[in-house]
């Protein structure tokens, strides 16, 4: 006796954060017919996986290639408290604070206050092998993770800055 497996269907939030897309990108792609054996199920898009785990894009015929990722992330995405700015924002107004949260994600480094992961992760100490920053202990996931703004942050496109444009 055979038995099929049902495919995994995933939303177009859970697909765009697997892909590394926006959701309204995502969308755009869906209204093109340009994910593979996606349908629209009421007001919902039913999105499968392939067997690498990915929904499939199919490119486009002209026009720059596509960004989203093919398969999954083989590094993960190292979160990291900064003592530093820490101990340095406590005589400082609000306005003025540093961002403490740095996301490493390979030769990228975002900063930012509060920090959402949507996914698992996993806690990581090495007090005798630090990491290249000379952090030893930090957070490693491989889901997609957002910076959300604080009180902290008077300036909301802000709440996610890469390391250039931070004015210290």
């Amino acid at each position: 006796m055979e038995t099929t497996e049902a495919p995994i269907l995933l939303g177009t939030r859970e697909a765009s954060i697997l892909l590394g897309i926006s959701r309204q990108r995502l969308l755009v792609l869906l209204a093109q017919g340009r994910v593979k054996d996606a349908e629209k199920n009421g007001r919902f898009w039913e999105i499968p996986v392939s067997e690498s785990g990915m929904p499939v894009i199919i490119p486009a015929r002209r026009g720059p290639e596509g960004i989203w990722r093919k398969k999954e992330p083989s590094d993960p995405k190292m979160i990291h408290v900064n003592q530093h700015n820490i101990t340095g924002n406590k005589s400082k107004p609000p306005e003025k604070f540093q961002p403490v949260v740095s996301v490493k994600d390979g030769k990228r480094n975002d900063y930012g206050y509060n920090l959402y992961i949507p996914g698992p992760c996993l806690i990581v100490y090495k007090p005798y092998k630090p990491a290249k920053c000379g952090a030893h202990l930090w957070i490693n996931t491989y889901h997609s993770v957002e910076f959300v703004d604080t009180e902290f942050n008077l300036e909301p496109v802000t709440a996610r800055r890469p390391y250039k444009q931070i004015s210290k």
